[in-house]
């Protein structure tokens, strides 16, 4: 067998799918191996057919800033998550698609990589409670392996309290369309070292399936300095306000429903209770943009940014990151915008 044959029967037969297209209007399609001809095959014609989803990606990855080697990641389509890689060569895009499985589902989570130093807990369950995947800084209070608390139950394992009491917020968060809840409640640590942590808790959809993320941030010793502050923690406003970056909840529509002191300080927001439109803010309307920025999220459902700014005399770095959390309804769609000072 000739080795063009042959190379063209493990692309043919690859488990992963290829795709080659032409890089021009419509996307005239070249070629596409087994696997990805029954992915875009309909029972109601056997004619192969981008679909909206795909031709959706392909124009985002068009807008994108790139070489001509490119990999979006985290891409749901075709009812599962792909990593997918791109590679032009004239007027030509072959497109290859991995299947990111799910015990690699969250690898890439946002807060996996904010720093060296321990800034939030991060845990995710599915939907019977259990923990799928956690960040280093979970780890490291709870003095165990990533491979030792998979799918460990989190609230019999981790969270001393009545179960069925911790059961039924579980079972409401799943089945209310509201993405979002914060609560206290303590944790067993390192050596059953109870600790107290406030949680932001949100519910987040990948390939059909609930799952949620609570992040989470120590506030122990608040308690132990202030008994003024346990009032305060009661009514769940300390651990957002001790979060260590800038942090502001937007809803569907571009306005800003919460913000901690980092968050006003940094934007120059006078009263924190202010329903502040993200676009009214100078800075993120003219890097990024509201409306530029909700189409865009809507495929990976994170966005970061980086932007260069002037103050005064000096030149400041500010890394912004979007993560959008979706409910049922769009109205029920919640955006988390993470900002931060760089070191230049």
């Amino acid at each position: 067998m000739e080795s063009q044959e042959l190379i063209f029967d493990v692309i043919n037969t690859l488990s992963s799918p290829v795709i080659l297209l032409e890089d021009k209007e419509n996307y005239p399609l070249l070629y596409a191996n087994e696997v990805m001809k029954k992915l875009l095959t309909t029972e109601e014609s056997q004619e192969l057919k981008l679909t909206n989803e795909f031709i959706d990606m392909l124009d985002f990855y068009k807008e994108e800033p790139k070489s001509e080697d490119f990999t979006l990641h985290d891409v749901e389509i075709f009812n599962k998550i792909y990593n997918v890689n791109f590679s032009k060569n004239s007027n030509r895009l072959f497109l290859t698609f991995i299947e990111i499985t799910m015990d690699k589902l969250f690898e890439n989570i946002t807060f996996h990589d904010l720093s060296e130093v321990c800034n939030a807990i991060v845990v995710v369950l599915n939907e019977e409670g259990n923990v799928i995947d956690a960040n280093e800084c979970f780890l490291n209070f709870v003095g165990m392996k990533k491979e030792d608390v998979y799918e460990k139950s989190f609230f019999k394992t981790f969270i001393p309290g009545d179960i069925k009491v911790l059961s039924h917020y579980l079972e409401e968060l799943m089945s209310s369309d509201s993405a979002h809840q914060h609560f206290v409640t303590p944790m067993k640590g390192l050596n059953e070292e109870a600790y107290k942590i406030n949680w932001q808790v949100s519910k987040i959809i990948k390939q059909k399936q609930n799952f949620i993320v609570a992040v989470g941030s120590d506030i122990s010793k608040f308690i132990e300095q202030n008994n003024d502050l346990k009032r305060q923690i009661r009514s769940i406003k300390v651990g957002f306000e001790y979060f260590p970056f800038a942090i502001g909840y937007m809803n569907s529509i571009g306005v800003f429903t919460k913000m901690n002191q980092g968050f006003t300080k940094m934007f120059r927001i006078k009263d924190e209770n202010a329903k502040v439109a993200f676009d009214s803010i100078t800075l993120l309307k003219n890097n990024i943009g509201f409306d530029k920025m909700s189409e865009h999220i809507k495929l990976i459902k994170e966005m970061s940014y980086k932007i260069d700014h002037k103050v005064g005399d000096k030149s400041v770095k500010i890394k912004v990151d979007i993560r959008m959390l979706s409910g049922k309804k769009e109205t029920s769609k919640l955006y988390i915008v993470v900002a931060q000072k760089l070191t230049l």
